[in-house]
């Protein structure tokens, strides 16, 4: 997994550095293997805090335009 940290990027909620983590891993059904995986943006503590975790979804939507 890549959690390599966005220069600058805090969490709108907590104001912690955000992350990148792997959320799509596309195979196409071809004879060779095709993969892409897409990395957004994402905040462990803020994400996994069941009673908040909308919240931040709502926050980081209206902040990446998704």
């Amino acid at each position: 997994m890549t959690t390599q940290m966005l220069h600058g990027d805090l969490c709108p909620r907590c104001g912690r550095p955000l992350t990148l983590q792997p959320t799509t891993v596309v195979r196409s059904n071809v004879p060779y293997p095709i993969t892409r995986a897409d990395y957004l943006p994402y905040c462990d503590p803020c994400a996994s805090d069941l009673p908040n975790a909308q919240e931040w979804n709502d926050l980081m939507n209206a902040r990446y335009g998704s």
